[in-house]
């Protein structure tokens, strides 16, 4: 009995750490989503498959959190977004008028914004 106290007070004090969010960048096209103050970075991936968030070069769609960034004069452009990419269920939360399929989205919080090209067609 008194191994197996022992044993629960050592796990007690375990504690765990969790890396913080590193910051990525990830390009693709920037839409609009189901109302205009709603973003959604559609065929995302790193440029580095090695850097990408999920471990592989698939494309993902990624609800935009933009906080100070003006993103509206880039929607329909391709673009290149550095932020810090956070699961649906994690903060920050996402904007009020998002839809619930934009809401379970992964979340990219954008630091910074680059247009790569003029439309969403242009060459990947």
């Amino acid at each position: 009995m008194l191994t197996l106290l022992s044993f629960v007070l050592a796990l007690s004090t375990l504690t765990v750490t969790q890396d913080p969010p590193q910051e990525r960048t990830l390009t693709g096209c920037l839409r609009t989503g189901s109302a205009a103050s709603v973003y959604i970075l559609r065929g995302a991936a790193a440029d580095d498959a090695s850097a990408s968030p999920a471990g592989n070069s698939r494309p993902e769609d990624y609800l935009l959190v933009p906080g100070d960034i003006a993103l509206g004069d880039h929607v329909n452009h391709r673009v290149a977004i550095t932020g810090t990419v956070s699961d649906a269920g994690a903060p920050p939360p996402p904007p009020p008028s998002a839809n619930a399929a934009e809401k379970a989205l992964k979340r990219l919080s954008v630091k910074a914004i680059k247009e790569v090209a003029a439309n969403c067609a242009a060459a990947r």
